[in-house]
């Protein structure tokens, strides 16, 4: 007696619209088989899932029980080719499959077989299914353009939304709380220009933030957010951008500030998160200065079994000293820090300064701000060209690509600018008084942070990497606000405003 198998499948559209459920199809499939002598010896079925691919679990199975039992089977068993595949080239390969092993296919309700009418009605078959579910895509895809047109996000809700129904049950976006205050902090935090997205990473999972399926947060999510414009309100569909009715999470200040650092790296280029070691913060930020490399730092065990923290140079090739205690370079490392800090009367004087540089700025951002807004207009007018252009067929497909991308990423640039707005005196001198408040106890206050905020003032004070010769620490060069107040007197220093804007020095 001849043994076959069993597929039926159905997907939701299917049942709802055409009413063929599983049981229907696997009884008109086990009478086919009762009728003509066949054994089944296995079912298979997959419920609930489109026939547009083979990535299906039920058919994945069904054909790794082919290949294993082709000697024992003689044919597969469907109710109609389209409950096998909707999709021509699918449903050839599958069949050439069956042939190589053997097995005959057999649809109930169609003349499918070896002939070559038999083969020819097969294809039509596959043909018309594939013709039925393209048709579909399209209208449906075309429905959800529409709704994108009206604002109305029609996916999956990125996180710090959620997916919901409203009263008379339509689909909306709604905030989820809980991850959108996370994500505003990680944008806040970002758009300063102190922080690295691994540690905006950091602080996202500290404060208790996971993505989908409850899983932790990776660098490439973390991209994806900072660069995704659905927070600020706008929808991007196939490159184009629509605006959207759900409720904002940040502001184009915030936003175009961070796209600004991403597209620059100007994110504390002197901290190093590369093998952090909480123990040693000046590990990899110290140089030798006989080889010039950073130094590196571990514990040594001595002789009794105790642990002692060194700094060392591993470089094999340097002939200095190679090793120095934690305790010493660090202690050395803060006395430097009290030789630098700057006296009150310094600090008030380079307060007259900074408000002389910032007048200046400010003239010029204003400026700056003027000559990009006019540009945003005039792109903005060239992009409507461009898609107006696509719609009259007068530009290809590649020629409409390249120009729309070289306008995109010149808005991109200009919205940057734009969003830069002026600080006000008054806020920027209440952040002055802060940051003067850190100088005047700058060593105290590096002693008791933690290890990120140690990282992040040894970045803040030193331009470059200093070096340590194991007696004293040099640096080429440090922040100006922390050189000696004896340089605003040279000619040569860097730190002179220009002559005709700078105050008079004593003298």
């Amino acid at each position: 007696m001849p043994k076959g198998i069993i597929y039926y499948r159905v997907s939701t559209e299917d049942q709802a619209q055409n009413g063929v459920s599983l049981e229907q199809q696997k009884k008109a499939c086990q009478e086919y088989a009762l009728n003509h002598d066949i054994e089944i010896i296995k079912l298979f079925h997959d419920d609930g899932v489109s026939a547009k691919t083979v990535n299906r679990k039920g058919l994945q199975e069904l054909l790794n029980y082919c290949q294993k039992n082709y000697k024992n089977l003689d044919s597969v068993i469907v109710y109609k080719i389209d409950r096998l595949s909707r999709n021509v080239k699918d449903y050839a390969t599958i069949l050439m499959a069956f042939e190589e092993l053997k097995i005959k296919f057999i649809s109930v309700t169609e003349t499918v077989d070896k002939t070559p009418s038999g083969k020819l009605i097969g294809t039509i078959m596959a043909s018309f299914a594939q013709f039925d579910n393209d048709v579909r895509s399209e209208r449906v895809s075309s429905c959800m353009l529409e709704k994108i047109k009206q604002g109305i996000w029609c996916y999956k809700a990125p996180l710090g939304y959620l997916n919901s129904r409203d009263e008379q049950n339509r689909a909306i976006i709604t905030i989820d709380k809980l991850r959108a205050e996370i994500i505003k902090m990680a944008f806040d935090k970002f758009s300063t220009g102190a922080y690295q997205m691994e540690e905006i990473r950091k602080l996202m999972i500290k404060a208790g933030f996971k993505s989908w399926k409850n899983k932790e947060l990776t660098s490439q999510t973390i991209f994806k957010i900072l660069t995704e414009k659905f927070y600020l309100g706008i929808m991007t569909v196939k490159g184009q951008e629509y605006p959207g009715t759900h409720e904002p999470l940040i502001n184009e200040n915030t936003f175009y500030k961070c796209q600004k650092y991403i597209k620059t790296g100007k994110r504390g280029d002197n901290i190093s998160t590369a093998r952090i070691n909480e123990t040693f913060p000046l590990r990899h930020f110290i140089l030798c200065p006989h080889c010039s490399r950073p130094i590196t730092a571990c514990m040594s065990k001595s002789k009794s079994g105790k642990l002692y923290p060194f700094y060392k140079c591993y470089n094999k090739d340097c002939h200095g000293l190679k090793s120095i205690s934690k305790d010493k370079l660090e202690g050395e490392f803060n006395d430097y820090l009290k030789r630098i800090t700057p006296s009150e009367p310094w600090l008030n004087y380079f307060r007259k300064v900074l408000l002389d540089v910032f007048r200046e700025k400010r003239s010029l951002l204003n400026s700056n701000l003027k000559v990009a807004q006019e540009k945003l207009i005039k792109l903005q007018v060239e992009k409507a060209k461009l898609i107006e252009m696509k719609k009259k067929d007068l530009l290809d497909d590649e020629d409409f690509k390249a120009e729309m991308e070289k306008v995109k990423q010149a808005i991109s640039d200009n919205q940057a600018i734009a969003c830069d707005q002026p600080t006000d005196t008054k806020n920027l001198f209440k952040t002055v008084d802060k940051v003067f408040k850190v100088l005047v106890n700058l060593a105290t206050i590096y002693r008791k942070a933690d290890y990120q905020d140690k990282l992040k003032l040894q970045s803040l004070i030193f331009t470059k990497k200093p070096t340590f010769d194991f007696r004293v620490n040099q640096t080429p060069k440090i922040s100006l606000i922390l050189q000696n107040k004896r340089e605003l007197a040279s000619a040569n220093s860097p730190i002179v405003v220009p002559r005709g804007i700078e105050p008079l020095l004593p003298g």
